[in-house]
């Protein structure tokens, strides 16, 4: 009697009936490098980029350029110069959003958004000034993932007044007085403030109220700094819904920093009060997998001879959550190596979640090169599916 194809058939029903084992090192889920020779006229460190049509949006802030890259043959295939003074000035430029090649929006530290051109000539102007009642300016910018993004056929932006405002004195009636986003509709050119706003579940956590924003499939996701509450808000309808990402890593916060006399203590003392516990870098949705990234900072003692500011600024590591981008149920947590990864710069595309791996304290780090690691996390969603 041959048996070969009874034993066949119990091996794969044991092999089906094991879970599935991933790897912990999240190294082991690179899969594409890209490397692009630079010169000095384009920074190793920004504080804004974006993908468009595999042109890479580079923004060289001190240089007040932004530099395109085409992916595909890994060149610098323009620059746009930001212009301070003169017929063609902005003055300060924060951050910017590209809509198409040759529609760029800047935002400004005189309440204005700029429209520019391809060639970074001034095309348009648009006033914000009577819809931000505290003095805050926009900002479109990777970090902590405040850039401008579009929905529905309008330009979507953070106004971060409620960050304003004390501890102490915040209230359900602060919340609805302020709400969190404005919008440019691109076929009136009219910019409004959208009627959402959070909840009071955030004050309750008892710090500043600031929070990363991405679009998702058919909402718009906000994750508050420093906790782990996520409003998921749909703008054609009045309806916020509030999540709790769950989270085994980002979980030491603490409102000791927001709490204490800050004047009492230096700029570096201060700092290393707040990094001492956890907060939220960022947020990016990937449609294409159907995947929710959070960047998060665990908290940890930062080292007296450690500059705190140039901590700020290139933390040594940050965690990666990923979460089911349907229910947002998490699938895997990873801290990345120490001293390897910028953890301000990222974009997604068809291939995965982009990292740069050009921390300045890592040996590796080549400043005449842009380095960008492409991580594939498909497989954790499907292997939960499976």
């Amino acid at each position: 009697m041959n048996r070969s194809p009874f034993i066949l058939l119990l091996v794969l029903l044991f092999s089906c009936s094991q879970p599935k084992v991933f790897s912990e090192n999240p190294l082991d889920y690179i899969s594409d490098t890209t490397i692009i020779e630079i010169d000095r006229k384009t920074e190793p460190f920004t504080r804004a980029i974006q993908l468009l049509d595999e042109k890479l949006y580079w923004w060289n802030s001190d240089r007040e350029t932004i530099g395109v890259f085409d992916l595909k043959s890994k060149k610098l295939i323009n620059t746009i110069k930001l212009e301070r003074e003169g017929p063609n000035g902005m003055g300060r430029p924060l951050g910017f959003f590209v809509h198409t090649p040759d529609s760029i929006y800047i935002p400004t530290m005189v309440y204005e958004v700029k429209l520019l051109n391809g060639s970074g000539k001034i095309i348009g102007n648009f006033d914000f000034n009577q819809l931000s009642p505290l003095g805050m300016t926009l900002t479109s910018m990777t970090r902590y993932s405040n850039m401008f993004f579009e929905f529905d056929d309008q330009l979507i932006a953070q106004l971060s007044t409620l960050g304003m405002i004390q501890s102490m004195d915040l209230n359900e009636s602060i919340l609805e007085q302020y709400p969190p986003l404005l919008s440019l509709d691109y076929a009136t050119g009219k910019i409004s403030t959208l009627p959402q706003t959070v909840t009071n579940s955030v004050i309750e956590h008892n710090n500043k109220l600031t929070f990363s924003g991405t679009k998702a499939n058919s909402s718009i996701l906000l994750l508050h700094t420093f906790s782990d509450i996520l409003y998921e808000i749909i703008p054609k309808t009045p309806k916020v819904k509030e999540h709790v990402l769950k989270t085994n890593s980002i979980n030491n916060y603490s409102n000791e920093y927001f709490l204490r006399d800050k004047n009492s203590y230096s700029i570096e003392d201060n700092m290393r009060a707040l990094y001492k516990n956890s907060e939220n870098f960022g947020l990016a949705f990937d449609s294409h997998r159907q995947l929710l990234y959070r960047f998060g900072w665990p908290g940890e003692e930062i080292p007296q001879n450690t500059d705190a500011m140039q901590f700020s600024a290139t933390p040594p590591l940050f965690v990666i959550s990923i979460y089911d981008g349907s229910d947002f149920s998490l699938i895997k947590e990873f801290t990345l190596p120490r001293n390897t990864y910028l953890a301000h710069h990222y974009f997604v595309d068809e291939k995965g979640l982009n990292l740069f791996p050009m921390h300045p304290d890592n040996p590796e780090f080549n400043e005449d090169e842009m380095v960008i690691h492409t991580f594939d996390f498909s497989g954790l969603k499907q292997g939960l599916e499976d």
